[in-house]
Parts: C-alpha cells; sequence; structure tokens
C-alpha cells in the first residue's frame, strides 16, 4: 500500500467488508476514518456501485474507504 500511496498517479484503495452475492442497493456506508470500527457486509454490486460511481465523480481518491452496510 505503501508503494501506491507514493506514486504520482490518482489512486483508490477499496477496502469492502465481508462480501456477499446480494443485490445492488446503493445504500451502503463510505468510511474514511476507521478509529474503532469494524467490517461489516456489503454485496458486490454495492461495492461495484461505489467503484463505478467513483470513476464518474472522484470523491475517495487518494483515500482507503471500507464500504459496508
Amino acid at each position: 500500500m505503501r508503494i501506491v500511496k507514493a506514486s504520482n498517479v490518482e489512486w483508490l484503495i477499496v477496502r469492502p467488508g465481508f462480501l456477499t452475492d446480494g443485490s445492488r442497493t446503493g445504500q451502503y456506508r463510505v468510511i474514511d476514518n476507521l478509529s474503532g470500527v469494524t467490517a461489516g457486509k456489503i454485496s458486490r454490486a454495492d461495492v461495484a456501485d461505489f467503484i463505478l460511481k467513483q470513476l464518474a465523480s472522484p470523491t475517495h481518491f487518494g483515500k482507503t474507504p471500507l464500504l459496508t452496510y
């Protein structure tokens, strides 16, 4: 992760909770400050939803957010 953070490219490291095969809901938490947070579950479809939204309109580049419900 250190190499990615030190690079000169725009980056985003997505850290999903426990992955499920559930449907896309579009309703999930994006947590940048992980102090005292434990990962819950999130569907693969919602992780994909977040990534695609970030490609269209980046708001978390340069961060390592946790995705969970």
